[in-house]
């Protein structure tokens, strides 16, 4: 089972961009005072519009620092995050080669590398820069979770549970992290184990649709409906795109014997995606 809510991108992407220096400063030793400070300003100006989630302007603001400093492996590295949100993967692959040419240990680089490698299918060579990454840099978090996403890709859940673990001897307290443990413990039908996490990830996180999504389904495998259709309403409220969010929605209300209520939400899911098989039955049998 492997819903990815965008907040967990998002939340991951930006803690790696927040995470580096403004720029390297090696690499900036034949610029001017002005230069450094017009430098400056425009990294903070792009981080700004990173963490609004204005991809456009932060690719603006990018695209004036790279030209003017082409030296900066972390102007390429901060562009590469940025195509790599927009859907640009070759031009995100470019960006953070660029920025390993500049500096070959470049960790946040060698794994927004791999990220674009395993989103294009290419997993066995994902591996090899997340193993780069981690050999560089043990403690880095977000290098064993893209692991733990590269290897759950690959359906390897034993291999990814040992890789977001080791992320969260790091970091304890990421709800990225946990929630994808919880979503490996609810497909190996451990939904206790998958609820205790759960319900750790939502105390760190109350807004995140994607735990609300999850827990829903715990309890409906728990036989615990009532539980489930609130967690599932909140999940719907915010993932009103996800066909998925909306068919479980109505497996919660069958249980919890609201009928009317359910065939929305069945109803819901077809329209979202046409020919959704299942929602089509839940559909048919809630109209017998």
């Amino acid at each position: 089972m492997r819903q990815r809510a965008d907040i967990v991108v998002w939340a991951v992407a930006l803690a790696m961009i927040a995470g580096c220096a403004p720029f390297r400063r090696a690499r900036e030793s034949e610029a001017s005072p002005t230069q450094l400070t017009e430098r400056r300003e425009l990294s903070e100006q792009a981080q700004i519009a990173i963490d609004h989630k204005d991809l456009p302007q932060a690719r603006v603001l990018l695209e004036r620092l790279v030209s003017d400093n082409t030296r900066s492996a972390e102007a390429h590295m901060k562009m590469g995050r940025v195509l790599q949100l927009q859907g640009w993967l070759d031009g995100a692959a470019d960006e953070y080669a660029k920025a390993l040419v500049l500096d070959p240990d470049y960790v946040d680089a060698l794994i927004g590398s791999g990220e674009i490698l395993s989103q294009l299918g290419r997993h066995t060579e994902a591996l090899k820069k997340f193993d780069q990454a981690i050999e560089i840099d043990p403690r880095k978090a977000a290098a064993h979770f893209a692991e733990g996403q590269c290897f759950e890709a690959l359906g390897e859940t034993s291999k990814a549970l040992a890789a977001y673990f080791r992320a969260l001897e790091v970091d304890g307290t990421s709800p990225e992290t946990i929630l994808r443990v919880a979503a490996i413990q609810l497909g190996r039908k451990q939904p206790d184990q998958a609820l205790a996490r759960l319900d750790q990830v939502l105390e760190l996180a109350p807004d995140l649709a994607e735990a609300h999504h999850q827990r829903g389904l715990v309890y409906l495998a728990l036989n615990r409906p009532l539980e489930a259709v609130t967690d599932l309403q909140a999940a719907s409220t915010k993932l009103a795109d996800r066909a998925e969010v909306f068919f479980h929605l109505a497996q919660a209300q069958e249980a919890a014997k609201n009928k009317t209520a359910a065939l929305d939400a069945a109803r819901t899911a077809l329209r979202l995606k046409p020919g959704y098989a299942e929602a089509s039955a839940l559909s048919d049998r809630l109209l017998r």
